[in-house]
């Protein structure tokens, strides 16, 4: 059975992302304007273009869970965890994310997505995220540690619960009927 959980844009999203296009088109329009075309402008537009699309390409869309796999769809990244490496799927609540801070990643360009370091624990988690709340962290067998975002954070946690959950009674019938 497969699920589907769209992520949707908070208002401080918007209006980060808003602030950082008009930031950096009135900032390449001054450098034009000033500049005459010269060597600065080039390396500007080429290194903000190559950072925003860098950014872009990994802009989350849509988590999918089935009896295989959970996984977090980005525009061209997939990321995929195997149903049966799955270890816990909890909710969070915003303050448990108050000690993460970015490393390498958006914070509100477009959500909040990259590795994150997370103060209260002392390691890197994965954030895919479009609003700063609403968490469901999901743990595999490697100790690694996503945290994506989702409209209905109970919905997910009971979908991954769910498949996890076929996907060993499934294995334990295969395991006995063995001969």
């Amino acid at each position: 059975m497969e699920e589907i959980f769209r992520y949707k844009f908070d208002r401080r999203s918007k209006r980060i992302t808003a602030a950082v296009i008009v930031a950096v088109t009135a900032a390449f329009c001054v450098i034009l304007w000033f500049g005459v075309g010269g060597y600065l402008s080039a390396w500007f537009l080429f290194f903000v273009l190559a950072v925003a699309a860098l950014y872009i390409l990994s802009i989350p869309r849509y988590v999918r869970v089935d009896d295989e796999a959970f996984e977090i769809h980005c525009v061209v990244e997939l990321t995929r965890i195997h149903i049966g490496d799955v270890k816990s799927a909890v909710r969070l609540d915003a303050d448990a994310m108050r000690y993460a801070f970015p490393l390498l990643g958006s914070y509100g360009f477009f959500g909040y997505y990259g590795y994150y370091y997370d103060l209260r624990e002392w390691q890197t988690i994965k954030v895919y995220a479009k609003r700063w709340d609403d968490f469901v962290q999901v743990e595999d067998i490697y100790e690694q540690k996503y945290v994506v975002s989702c409209p209905d954070p109970d919905a997910l946690v009971a979908a991954v619960n769910r498949a996890r959950k076929r996907y060993l009674d499934r294995d334990f019938r295969e395991q006995n009927h063995r001969p």
